[in-house]
């Protein structure tokens, strides 16, 4: 008996770690902080099109799976996030580092196909009819068409008229998920074998808008006029440029004449024909900040927005806000994607008019938005001669009015002094100037302020 015990003991030992480590889920693997990850698009919407990168933090043999039903949310709510369609098992060395292809399938008919670089987060597992569907793609090895076609009737409520394909088995397997999903039968039809084809475009509709749209309705039609897939309904624009970037993928083939139409009501606001080469109209991220001092005859309401060359409003700023009379001073600041090769300004205006106005450059950097400061002091003078219609003020460097103290229509000679305290966001380094200057222009009297 005791010779049996020994040799227990010798065999156990002989036992490796990595055939002894339990095999735990990628998500556990991360909550528990053992590894890191990196995640890459290998584009397109089904396939390996996840590029995962695992690195082992630990000094033991990891043992993972990333089942499927896992989701990876894609950074840009524009493009469709992902789900895996198989499961993925993955050995790490102690500190080692391995990158592994995901199959997936996407969930959002209605947002672009992935590029290659697209950028994913890891998400959470998904639920209920998604998850199931998931699981069946898995088990029965449908990484095709499809597939896709029932991950999207899933989860975006698409026609099961999509579901078709030469394998009227996979078709049927598929198919009920997504009928008990919602409720919705299987027809003959849908079963009849033929070849499945998915058209896939990535476009956008974009353009000035000249008014307030508060119930917009942007749809893809056929061209009798009937709704092949809608995006939105309901939603509020403002006056000004608007881009919207969609996927538009279905199974009409690709010579099927379609539309898409931004509409109000009745009222057709923009329309354009999709085509299956199409492509994003680019845009530029442009950084706008002006500070600017202008002078309002009466009270009213002004804006502020960024204009072209041809006055054409493509974005406010501020829309509507009360001003008194007299000097005012604004501080604008706006990051917004525009059409490349054209000019803007950002400009204040009231009743039509423009109060002041200040050119963008398109490649300044993104502005640094410093803390608000309070500066005070006290600025003393003689005045040796009368004088008339007189203004003080704080200038900055650039000359800019910052604060209006008073205009006075005279002064007398002697000496002067004067209280002043303004704000401002200009940096701890900013140099100003209180001045007095005549009408002219003329600085009479000046301080520098830092």
């Amino acid at each position: 008996m005791k010779y049996l015990l020994v040799i227990a003991v010798i065999f156990l030992s002989f036992i490796s770690p990595a055939s002894a480590q339990q095999r735990i889920t990628l998500k556990e693997a991360l909550t528990r902080k053992l590894v890191q990850i990196r995640i890459k698009g290998n584009g397109g919407y089904q396939g390996q099109c996840i590029k995962l990168a695992i690195k082992n933090d630990t000094d033991q043999v990891l043992s993972l799976e990333v089942p499927p039903g896992q989701m990876f949310p894609s950074e840009d709510s524009s493009v469709q996030d992902l789900i895996t369609t198989a499961p993925l098992y993955v050995a790490l060395e102690p500190r080692g580092v391995k990158n592994a292809d995901l199959f997936t399938m996407c969930t959002q008919s209605y947002n672009m196909v992935p590029s290659e670089g697209e950028r994913f987060s890891f998400g959470p597992m998904a639920e209920g009819f998604l998850l199931a569907l998931a699981e069946k793609i898995a088990k029965g090895n449908y990484q095709n068409s499809t597939a896709q076609s029932a991950v999207w009737a899933v989860a975006n409520r698409n026609p099961i008229s999509d579901i078709y394909g030469a394998d009227t088995a996979m078709v049927r397997d598929v198919a009920t998920v997504v009928s008990e999903a919602w409720g919705i039968p299987v027809s003959q039809f849908d079963l009849q074998p033929r070849a499945h084809h998915i058209t896939s475009i990535n476009t956008s509709i974009e353009g000035l808008v000249n008014k307030h749209i508060r119930e917009a309705k942007l749809a893809i039609y056929d061209k009798e006029g009937n709704i092949v897939r809608q995006y939105f309904e309901g939603k509020h624009f403002e006056p000004g440029f608007m881009q919207y970037r969609i996927g538009v993928n279905h199974t009409l083939g690709d010579s099927a004449e379609l539309y898409l139409r931004l509409t109000d009501g009745e009222e057709v606001i923009m329309e354009r024909q999709v085509f299956a080469g199409d492509e994003i109209t680019p845009l530029k991220r442009v950084h706008a900040q002006a500070v600017m001092t202008f002078l309002v005859k009466e009270n009213g309401d002004a804006s502020v927005g960024i204009y072209d060359s041809d006055d054409q409003l493509y974005f406010y700023i501020v829309e509507s806000r009360s001003i008194r009379e007299g000097f005012n001073r604004g501080t604008y600041i706006a990051g917004k994607y525009l059409p490349a090769g054209k000019d803007y300004f950002i400009k204040v205006k009231m009743n039509g008019e423009t109060l002041a106005q200040e050119k963008i450059n398109p490649d300044a950097p993104e502005p640094v938005i410093y803390p608000s400061r309070t500066v005070s002091g006290v600025f003393s003078f003689k005045q040796e001669t009368a004088v008339s219609d007189v203004r003080l003020a704080i200038y900055d460097s650039e000359g800019r009015v910052k604060r209006l103290l008073f205009d006075i229509h005279q002064m007398n000679p002697g000496n002067k002094q004067y209280n002043y305290r303004f704000e401002h966001r200009d940096g701890p380094d900013a140099i100003f100037y209180v001045r007095l200057v005549d009408a002219s222009g003329r600085v009479l009297q000046e301080k520098i302020v830092k």
